[in-house]
């Protein structure tokens, strides 16, 4: 066995691998010389590969190892040689976990987190496969000679969060199935994922009617207490790419989906539905409505109500009497209307859809002027017009404020109408107890809503709390694991409280999945800029567009001028960014966060206290911007806390 030996304890971050031959103890109750044949031929390819691929084997312990690399790239493909080797021949049944993470060296002994977390995750395994964690996965993405994929979020003792596994899956390595997986899947048995319905129509544009009729059931479905609902934009994650449900519910961490179809011909309707366990495949249940379009409130209501009472030995000892859907409207022109609103408004990836879906809601607000849905749909619409920078400020404030009034005065009972109130409390009024009263009535009513979880999320951050805020965005995450937004608002927790290695890989991911997300790619230069890794900062900031609710790119560019030691770049940026603020009070942020960054506070108390008095950007959440953190030791800023104030005790569960 290699020795090592070090004086005094050592740290160092490294890419840990643990293995154990599967069954070793009943192979040697068997047979010993087999058993024994077996782990000599383990420990010959175990160190030939490990000397390939510069691995360090530091411990033998029975028929387990522990070794470490110092790349990720190595470790991983060390563990694939060596379990394409181990299926020829006489099998050697080897499991293999890979965690990137910090190992101490104590005299002859060695521990940590990391090494805590890789023998967790190899325990997880069967024989045959590599689990790597999500900081492997990250570490290796880019490498076209790996393949791997999601086994979810699991729970492991003495780790606080969830830790997304995977499993490497190049040729000659097994896939767990998940009835295999030996450890604690993140998954609720009372938990649904609504699919889109699949549109059965002769006319394809029918597509808004069949994406819409599912939503509808899924609103109703997260209305019911003690069943969690995955939030839209993840279920709808999967439409088109013809996945079995037992995958689709493993990526999701849910035990049952709800798939269907619309066929639409004039005013009749059909409708298929299947309630199906993503752990077998097991059909719960299969029926088939005909109905008009009059009658399709109560269709719905019938199956999330069935739903709802097939699961009721999970959610309670009688069977579910509330009425789930109730009729919004009984114009159905208006109503169809509405759905085609809700089509555009939910393409998030595109920067044109809500100018797509107003004047669908409009033209629903005109045929039936107390329909509140398309109400609480452009309030949002207009204020997200605004943030993108596709609309002015006064304008978007004035239509949000004539449509919140409606909200009100038509008593409108959806989680976006509260959180198109919440918005509204927070962002154009500044106040700060109504918004909290909000954001606690619409999580009773609607606790699956992923945004009434980033709304309260926003009121922790106004107080300065910044672990309350992983907390709400980590069970956000858990609703919505493909949303985008929920995805980034995780990296940017991290990226607040100055964690940068662990904010990267939300953002990556985000990226990932919409390459030009203006915020995303800000955040990644911000990450990269405070790592010091300034050549890469420059050329992310140099991409953002001029305009939107983020910070402007000379702001951003200025920063890491001023890093540099460039004072002729930097004071073309402050130049341009005076220029722009005496055009418009929204730059007024910009030039708090540069000025200070450059120390000069003055200046910077000077533009802070006007972003205040104009209610810029999210400058309400000035004790947590991480830009702003060289303001606080300032007696000044106690000046701008008072002036922002603070949100009353939130005790929302």
């Amino acid at each position: 066995m290699p020795a090592f030996k070090h004086n005094a304890p050592t740290r160092r971050l490294a890419a840990i691998m643990f293995t154990d031959i599967e069954g070793y103890t009943e192979m040697m109750n068997q047979n010993e010389m087999a058993a024994a044949f077996i782990r000599q031929r383990h420990r010959e390819v175990f160190e030939k590969e490990h000397q390939t691929c510069n691995g360090e084997i530091l411990q033998y312990y029975g028929d387990g190892t522990l070794s470490i690399f110092k790349s990720a790239v190595e470790a991983v493909e060390c563990a694939i040689k060596m379990q394409q080797q181990f299926q020829l021949g006489n099998v050697v049944p080897l499991r293999i976990g890979i965690h990137l993470g910090d190992i101490v060296f104590d005299e002859n002994d060695v521990y940590g987190d990391g090494v805590n977390l890789a023998s967790r995750i190899e325990s997880l395994g069967v024989s045959g496969c590599v689990l790597i964690s999500d900081k492997i996965g990250y570490a290796i993405k880019n490498q076209s000679n790996f393949e791997s994929q999601s086994l979810g979020f699991f729970e492991f003792k003495n780790i606080k969060d969830p830790v997304e596994v995977f499993a490497i899956s190049n040729e000659g390595i097994k896939i767990p199935n998940r009835s295999e997986l030996k450890g604690k899947l993140k998954e609720n048995k009372k938990s649904v994922a609504v699919l889109p319905f699949v549109n059965m129509s002769s006319d394809p544009e029918n597509e808004y009617f069949s994406d819409g009729i599912a939503e509808e059931i899924l609103n109703a479905l997260a209305k019911v207490e003690g069943l969690q609902v995955t939030a839209r934009t993840s279920s709808f994650f999967f439409k088109g790419k013809n996945l079995d449900v037992r995958e689709i519910g493993r990526q999701l961490g849910v035990r049952h989906i709800l798939e269907g179809s619309v066929r639409k011909a004039g005013n009749r309707v059909r409708i298929t539905a299947q309630l199906v366990s993503s752990v077998d495949g097991y059909h719960f249940f299969s029926e088939t409505y005909d109905r008009t379009l009059e009658d399709i409130f109560a269709v719905q209501d019938e199956i999330a109500s069935t739903i709802t009472n097939r699961l009721r030995q999970h959610l309670s000892e009688s069977d579910h009497e509330e009425k789930l859907v109730k009729a919004p409207t009984l114009n159905m022109e208006a109503y169809e209307t509405y759905l085609r609103g809700l089509y555009y408004s939910n393409q998030f990836g595109d920067d044109k859809a809500m100018s797509k879906a107003v004047p669908f809601f409009e033209k629903a607000i005109e045929l039936q002027p107390d329909f509140g849905l398309p109400h609480a749909q452009l309030a949002l619409c207009y204020f997200f017009q605004a943030m993108g920078g596709h609309a002015g400020l006064d304008e978007a404030r004035q239509k949000v404020f004539n449509m919140i009034k409606r909200i009100r005065e038509l008593g409108v009972e959806s989680p976006e109408a509260y959180f198109a109130l919440g918005v509204f409390e927070i962002f154009v009024q500044w106040d700060w107890a109504a918004a909290l009263e909000v954001t606690r009535n619409g999580l009773k009513h609607f606790p699956n809503h992923p945004p009434l979880y980033h709304m309260l999320a926003t009121l922790h951050w106004i107080n300065g709390n910044i672990e309350e805020r992983f907390e709400i965005h980590h069970k956000a995450l858990e609703l919505d694991p493909f949303s985008i937004e929920m995805i980034l608002y995780n990296g940017i927790s991290y990226l607040w409280n100055h964690q940068f290695d662990e904010a990267l890989p939300y953002i990556e991911k985000a990226l990932e999945m919409a390459p030009t997300h203006r915020a995303a790619l800000e955040y990644k230069g911000w990450v990269k800029a405070f790592k010091g890794q300034y050549d890469e900062a420059i050329s992310i900031f140099n991409k953002l567009e001029p305009i939107g609710y983020r910070l402007h790119r000379s702001t951003c560019l200025g920063w890491v001028y001023h890093k540099l030691g460039d004072q002729k770049k930097l004071q073309a940026c402050l130049e341009e960014l005076n220029n722009l603020e005496k055009q418009s009070p929204n730059f007024s942020l910009d030039l708090t966060s540069l000025f200070a960054s450059t120390g000069n506070f003055d200046q910077s108390f000077k533009y802070l206290e006007k972003a205040i008095k104009n209610r810029i950007g999210d400058i309400m959440m000035l004790r947590c911007d991480f830009l702003l953190k060289p303001l606080k030791q300032d007696p000044r800023f106690k000046k701008m806390e008072t002036m922002v104030g603070k949100v009353p005790p939130i005790n929302i569960a």
